[in-house]
């Protein structure tokens, strides 16, 4: 890992509507090999070759975005924490869609800390900047380094 840049995981993803249209209009050449499996599904789902890999290509820009989004997430919070005066890292971001939200690793002192962040808020503190969402987000990374740091002094 370069220093300075830390690590994104999306281990799931969903295409938005914008992207999925956007597959639909890329021209073949674009579209992604299936693998064997991949082509087994199309079978299984009665579609075309060309649809799945049409899906497929969705799912790669969805996969993009939550990697860029993932990417802006961790750069806020290695913001607070130069803001509240700490030398802790972020060393990875991680998408959790099954359990919407994203966890931010940070390598601190007192050992390694995960920061869980609702898909909510990181969406309202990304996108809307609503009032109370940066004092909701440094409240979490805030409070989570707290609670390493009391038990390092334990």
């Amino acid at each position: 890992m370069i220093a300075g840049s830390f690590e994104i995981v999306v281990s799931d993803y969903t295409s938005s509507v914008e992207e999925y249209r956007r597959a639909q209009q890329a021209p073949r050449s674009d579209l992604p090999p299936l693998s064997d499996d991949q082509r087994a599904a199309a079978r299984g789902f009665k579609i075309s070759e060309e649809e799945y890999r049409r899906g497929v290509l969705a799912g790669i820009y969805g996969r993009k975005r939550q990697q860029a989004r993932g990417r802006r997430l961790g750069e806020e919070v290695r913001k607070i924490l130069s803001d509240l005066g700490s030398d802790d890292r972020v060393v990875r971001v991680a998408y959790e869609m099954d359990r919407l939200r994203w966890v931010v690793r940070v390598e601190s002192s007192g050992g390694a800390v995960d920061i869980a962040i609702p898909c909510e808020l990181a969406d309202d503190y990304l996108d809307y900047v609503f009032p109370g969402t940066a004092d909701q987000l440094k409240g979490r990374v805030s409070e989570a380094l707290g609670a390493v740091g009391a038990l390092a002094e334990r």
